[in-house]
């Protein structure tokens, strides 16, 4: 994710773009990476996110779209994602949103699109990977972020630092969770400043022999 030095990711007024071309292009390389895409509904639906390798859009390794929901709620149907995802897309649905509810959905989603339901986002993990998606990239928002951190499954991730600085009383941070959750998991692989901005990448580190 992209943040500001205080630890924003949007601007409360929306009227700044977050990133610069050369962070939507290494964004860019890892969804190229990865055999899917992960991300909330509250984020997909407020920035109407085009999910595809952006800068290859008649690319053949565009990440297979998941998007997580934590409360049942009738997706929009005018979504980006629905006229791009021509292969289709996932839809996963928290159990505690009142499962037998989830018939109301269906007619918002294109028939190419399947809606599981979970517990726990390791159920998500597990059963993406039995299917053969290994290779798995979160764009968030905070709150799922926080929930793969607290989980223990995120192998490495990406930050981009931005130059800005504008305080304030919001809770939009990279991650949002509970419980603290101490950086000594993971070190920091690489930290590269391209004009005014630093992007780093912390990976976890290996697990102790016991």
């Amino acid at each position: 994710m992209a943040a500001t030095i205080d630890g924003h990711v949007a601007h409360p007024t929306q009227a700044w773009e977050f990133g610069s071309k050369e962070d939507r292009r290494r964004m860019d390389v890892l969804r190229e990476w990865a055999d899917c895409l992960i991300v909330s509904r509250k984020t997909l639906e407020h920035d109407n996110m085009d999910l595809r390798v952006r800068t290859k859009p008649h690319s053949k390794r565009h990440p297979q779209p998941v998007i997580v929901m934590q409360s049942l709620r009738a997706l929009k149907n005018d979504l980006r994602i629905y006229k791009h995802a021509t292969t289709g897309g996932e839809l996963w649905i928290s159990i505690a949103s009142s499962a037998p509810e989830l018939v109301t959905l269906a007619p918002a989603l294109p028939t190419n699109w399947q809606v599981h339901t979970f517990t726990n986002v390791r159920e998500i993990v597990q059963a993406l990977a039995e299917r053969g998606y290994r290779k798995i990239l979160l764009e968030g928002g905070p709150t799922l972020n926080g929930l793969f951190f607290t989980e223990n499954l995120v192998d490495e991730f990406h930050l981009t630092l931005l130059p800005l600085l504008w305080g304030g009383t919001t809770h939009d941070r990279a991650v949002i969770t509970a419980m603290p959750l101490p950086l000594t998991r993971f070190t920091l692989r690489r930290a590269e400043k391209r004009g005014n901005e630093l992007f780093m990448r912390y990976v976890r580190k290996p697990t102790s022999a016991a």
